[in-house]
């Protein structure tokens, strides 16, 4: 059991490690993903916002996608 606890820290530590978003917060899911994208380099959170509101209005899934 500690040896399992020792590896998560490691793993958490790594500069890679994205801590789990439930999908109830879809939100802020979406604004994660949308300043992890490399072509939204220098927009805003206003500009995130702004494609989560476009996003939120449209049928389907309100997941980001590049």
């Amino acid at each position: 059991m500690v040896k399992a606890w020792h590896e998560e820290e490691k793993r958490r530590k790594q500069p890679s490690y994205q801590k789990e978003i439930a999908p109830q917060f879809e939100y802020n899911r979406f604004i994660r993903d949308f300043f992890n994208d490399p072509k939204n380099n220098g927009k805003s959170r206003d500009d995130a916002i702004a494609a989560w509101k476009h996003l939120k209005v449209q049928p389907g899934s309100n997941q980001y996608r590049s």
